[in-house]
């Protein structure tokens, strides 16, 4: 049956995601470079029951990705999902790398998803779904992993990119950006990151999310923090771009907003109105400051979020949220945003 490819299939991430995909019976085509990360990792899905395809290939050689791409199709069918999980991650400062080094660097963390993507999506649209999930990183970029900053900014703007060419065809597009090193047992344990891919995947169309961010911004991260640091990420995106439909789609039907002015609001139409009145230009900057977990599929977490008029003036307030996992999607139940204590009055 079709199932997962899974690109960069190595030990940490990849492996974690092949289990996820695999537990819930679908089949698991796996590539890389290396014939031994391969067998570890075939050899540990094999124990789920699925039928497991292994293909070596370089995601930098055009040629071999996509002899590695038909052959897993042959084997299992036009994919359900694609996870591009390649990437270098290297420490280097701007002057550091040759320009050879940097396009080594951008054709494993960038131009491998897009030929991969190319190969696969447009059968992907013409079936009428699936989905192509990116592994990210480095939200906010660091002057200490220049290429690596470059090459997960690259794969934002791929994702918006896919999205517009693909979306409305049924292939969900989306990355997952993890904000430090990958270890098990640590707060960015590969298998509590898998669970973000299968979540992305199960979302209902009309609730599609394109990042969800896997992120440690306060002492003793946990699962609820990320969703958290998700939903916020993903609504100051569409704040600073000025798309208040897909900022409003984050809300849940009957959520309950209060913003800086005391006006209780209800539901989506009420919160469109409410953001059609922003200033064009403005922007906003999500400090996710404390998260827990208040039910099986309830959250509340609290945020320190800075708008920013187009004149430059900051408006510090302290924002708190409660968010529902509805239908596989966490969306947003309660909003209130209480300004600082002299904040200027001009931003929303």
């Amino acid at each position: 049956m079709p199932g997962v490819v899974i690109i960069g299939a190595g030990p940490g991430i990849g492996l974690s995601v092949a289990r996820r995909f695999a537990r819930e019976g679908l089949s698991v085509a796996l590539v890389a470079r290396s014939e031994n990360s391969l067998k570890t990792v075939a050899d540990t899905v094999a124990s789920a029951g699925v039928p497991v395809v292994t293909v070596a290939a370089d995601s930098t050689d055009e040629t071999a990705l996509r002899s590695a791409l038909d052959a897993a199709i042959e084997k299992v069918g036009v994919p359900e999902v694609v996870v591009y999980n390649a990437a270098i991650i290297q420490p280097d400062v701007p002057g550091e790398l040759s320009v050879r080094a940097h396009q080594e660097a951008w054709a494993v963390n960038v131009v491998g998803a897009i030929n991969a993507a190319a190969h696969v999506a447009p059968a992907m649209a013409r079936r009428g779904s699936g989905s192509f999930i990116v592994t990210g990183g480095m939200p906010e970029p660091k002057p200490e992993y220049v290429s690596l900053s470059l090459g997960k900014a690259g794969v934002r703007a791929l994702v918006t990119l896919l999205d517009k060419r693909y979306g409305s065809a049924g292939v969900h597009v989306a990355t997952v950006t993890v904000d430090g090193p990958v270890a098990p047992g640590t707060a960015f344990d590969p298998d509590d990151i898998a669970e973000h891919y299968w979540r992305l995947h199960t979302q209902p169309r009309h609730r599609w999310e394109q990042e969800i961010i896997h992120s440690e911004h306060v002492p003793g991260h946990s699962p609820e923090a990320s969703v958290v640091a998700g939903l916020l990420g993903t609504w100051q995106r569409a704040f600073d771009e000025q798309r208040w439909n897909d900022l409003v789609s984050l809300f849940a039907e009957d959520a309950l907003f209060q913003g800086i002015d005391p006006r209780l609001l209800v539901g989506p139409a009420e919160i469109t109105g409410y953001y059609g009145n922003v200033q064009d230009g403005s922007r906003a900057t999500v400090d996710v400051l404390r998260a827990s977990r208040l039910g099986e599929d309830m959250v509340a977490g609290f945020a320190d979020v800075t708008f920013t008029n187009p004149v430059g003036e900051p408006r510090p307030v302290r924002l708190s949220i409660v968010a529902q996992r509805v239908m596989g999607a966490w969306r947003i139940r309660q909003y209130h945003a209480a300004a600082h204590a002299g904040a200027a009055q001009r931003v929303r």
